[in-house]
């Protein structure tokens, strides 16, 4: 994201996303390739260069077979409730704003 930089939380969500994604036994451009974004673009985000969009992290998490709270990595330990709980809250979160800018899109068309 232009303008802000990466933080030490990028840096810890970027390693558990090469972490997952080598377990998975996944290549780089192939995670790349389901988010829609280049191999280098996604070696930035395993580097905490850049910032994982919200959008980008369900379909990564499912892709590697990993809840999206196991990104977020030094969150204490919880329960299979509360990941659920959190997954859906960003998933709704991101649904809002994938519906929102559908809305858009179709007010701009016609």
């Amino acid at each position: 994201m232009a303008g802000l930089k990466s933080t030490d939380a990028d840096v810890r969500m970027g390693a558990r996303l090469t972490e997952a994604r080598r377990a998975a036994g996944l290549t780089q451009r192939t995670v790349a390739a389901a988010i829609g974004v280049s191999a280098a673009q996604l070696q930035k985000y395993e580097k905490g260069t850049n910032r994982l969009s919200a959008t980008s992290l369900p379909v990564i998490a499912d892709l590697v077979g990993k809840q999206i709270s196991w990104f977020f990595g030094d969150e204490p330990e919880l329960t299979t409730e509360e990941s659920a709980e959190i997954e859906r809250a960003v998933l709704g979160a991101v649904q809002g704003i994938v519906d929102r800018r559908r809305g858009v899109g179709a007010e701009v068309r016609h």
